[in-house]
């Protein structure tokens, strides 16, 4: 693998010399020929009518399962008052009290349902923590700091973040907490387990407008915009209407899933439930329907049978990431998505299989694609906004290739060398993880490394593009 300057990063992994603090300054400034393209070309949007929800996929997978609590609690709700949101589904499949996905045991790793970056290998985090180092030091170290992550999950992340820049003394005393939004309070115990070695005051809040705006906040949400819950719209005739979960009869659901995410360890395949939950199309318009709509001019003017999925949670959390990083601070988004629109890609993930959205409710992770065009607009300020850029590039400019020589040469024996070599590669496959998950930066100064003002370019072209195609391709339909 090729060699970086960024050994210097690594005080405590790499070798035995500290690096200078102006040192890491410099490496850390924006070098043009070390970039290479940093986007693939984004897929059209899906604009198929509402029964395109109900199709075969080869991706679906997982046995039948009875009713459960939760699909009974959803189903008592439908029949009281009515069709629900799809947003209402998610918010009650992942964070009901009780019975909702994310307030149960483990769900990450190989023995859960899907596996997250950093879960693959310490150097994703370790190269994260890096990353928001340099925006301190470049913000010239200001005195108090805080480390904020959005959904933080067993805490690895933040635990890579806080080993990697513990090494740098003058940040590790201006470090005064680490705060987690969080709210499951299962994670929250595994999270201070996995964090308080560090010493440093840990505090857990619901909600980012409940986030101190005391402090030089550096912020990280991994995989978090993707759990947010979604509104489904569908452009008809008579204009926007939203696609709600209601009840039918003993259906055999075959949804689709268009994107591979590599969340998967098998081949899934075809699978039959008798959930009485399914996909309606409300009759009328709502205040709510217009108000979503009215959120993005991408949205004005688009053809009759395009179908969108929009994310409000998710755009008032990114103008409050923008307002506390306006104050003083710097942020990075990963997820997986991109500069535009979906309209199809609400889907579980169950065992690391894709599985059907209304199969055992509250036992599988619901997700849909980041629209990051969105969270764009939601920032108080156009130039708060960096990037995309693919994993893939972000890793290999941050110097993931070094990293993973120096964790070589550290093991024990040969078969753990192969594993930490496969597990990078899989962090930067161009197949896979590398270019499905984006990296998206906030700062409210100059393009910070390995961000630069052509990329922003890139993404604007495509963005451009993409709403272009994705109004001539919703004209036809399935």
């Amino acid at each position: 693998m090729k060699g970086s300057g960024l050994v210097a990063f690594y005080p405590r992994f790499v070798n035995n010399d500290k690096p200078s603090m102006q040192a890491l300054r410099t490496h850390f400034r924006p070098r043009p020929t070390q970039f290479s393209k940093c986007l693939q070309r984004a897929s059209k949007p899906a604009t198929a009518p509402i029964s395109c929800l109900l199709r075969h996929s080869s991706h679906l997978s997982g046995p039948a399962e009875t009713p459960n609590k939760l699909a009974k609690i959803i189903e008592d709700t439908i029949r009281s008052t009515g069709p629900i949101p799809v947003s209402k589904y998610i918010q009650l499949c992942l964070s009901h009290p009780t019975e909702g996905y994310y307030m149960k045991g483990d769900i990450f790793g190989t023995k859960g349902d899907f596996i997250t970056s950093p879960e693959i290998n310490q150097a994703f985090g370790e190269l994260v923590g890096i990353w928001l180092l340099s925006r301190w030091l470049e913000d010239g170290k200001p005195s108090r700091v805080q480390l904020v992550e959005l959904g933080p999950g067993r805490g690895t992340l933040m635990d890579d973040v806080l080993r990697a820049t513990r090494g740098f003394k003058e940040f590790a005393s201006a470090l005064t907490s680490v705060t987690l939004v969080e709210t499951s309070e299962q994670l929250r115990k595994k999270q201070n387990e996995k964090l308080k070695k560090y010493g440093v005051p840990l505090s857990w809040h619901d909600r980012i407008e409940d986030v101190p705006q005391d402090a030089y906040s550096l912020i990280v949400a991994h995989e978090f915009f993707d759990a947010m819950p979604i509104h489904v719209l569908q452009k008809t005739e008579r204009g926007f209407r939203e696609v709600l979960v209601g009840l039918d009869s003993t259906t055999l659901i075959k949804n689709r899933s268009p994107l591979d995410i590599d969340t998967t360890l098998a081949s899934p395949t075809v699978q039959h439930t008798s959930s009485r939950l399914n996909f309606t199309l409300s009759a009328e318009s709502s205040p709510v329907t217009s108000v979503l709509v009215a959120s993005s001019p991408r949205f004005a003017n688009l053809p009759t049978g395009s179908r969108i999925e929009v994310s409000p949670a998710s755009f008032k959390i990114a103008h409050k990431m923008g307002n506390l990083v306006e104050k003083g601070g710097a942020a990075l988004i990963v997820d997986y998505g991109g500069p535009r629109f979906f309209g199809n890609s609400f889907r579980a993930f169950r065992k690391h299989k894709v599985v059907e959205v209304f199969e055992g409710p509250g036992s599988s992770d619901l997700t849909a694609n980041v629209d990051f065009a969105y969270l764009k607009e939601a920032m108080s300020q156009p130039g708060l906004f960096h990037g995309l850029l693919s994993q893939r590039d972000f890793l290999l400019k941050m110097g993931i290739e070094v990293r993973c020589n120096a964790l070589m040469r550290s093991a024990i024996n040969d078969e753990r060398r192969k594993d930490i070599e496969h597990s990078v590669k899989r962090l930067i496959d161009p197949l896979g993880m590398g270019t499905q998950y984006q990296v998206m930066a906030v700062t409210p100064k100059e393009k910070p490394y390995p961000f630069l003002e052509a990329m922003d370019n890139v993404m604007e072209r495509k963005d451009a593009g993409a709403e272009k195609r994705g109004e001539s391709a919703s004209a036809n339909k399935d």
